[in-house]
């Protein structure tokens, strides 16, 4: 910016800068002055340096909001994966209630069960024994 500033400078008012009195020049330069400020107020539209350094500084932000992510993703998936390990754990006990329960259910029925045989086999005796002994006392009778 200095050298090209200082070549244009000096092609307009090289002579007269050498014998001119102080602040005597400043509105004529002021055009001049001007020009390079906003020429050189963006350095990265000017500079390959400061466009590279530019670019390097948003891929660099842009990495760090991936890493900042991925950081986040893992601790969600750090959950996650304890959420399921603690399902893992009540499925398993969730299982073996079900077994323990299904086998009591199995020996209830069986007691049911066998109380209904019980119950259907002490009716027909019931009936049945008088039945008997009624018609072995009514054959035993018609062959006296």
């Amino acid at each position: 910016m200095i050298t090209e500033l200082y070549s244009e400078y000096k092609e307009q008012y090289g002579n007269e800068a050498k014998t001119a009195q102080a602040k005597t020049l400043t509105r004529k330069s002021k055009s001049i002055l001007t020009k390079y400020c906003q020429k050189y107020s963006a350095p990265q539209s000017v500079d390959r340096t400061s466009k590279l350094l530019g670019k390097v500084e948003s891929v660099k932000s842009q990495m760090q909001d991936n890493i900042a992510s991925m950081l986040t993703n893992m601790e969600k998936t750090d959950v996650i994966s304890n959420q399921a390990s603690h399902m893992e754990e009540q499925a398993s006990v969730f299982k073996k209630k079900g077994h323990e329960l299904r086998q009591q259910m199995r020996c209830k029925n069986m007691k049911m069960t066998a109380i209904l045989v019980g119950i259907v086999v002490g009716i027909l005796l019931v009936i049945i024994v008088p039945l008997i002994t009624k018609a072995g006392k009514a054959a035993s009778s018609e062959e006296n």
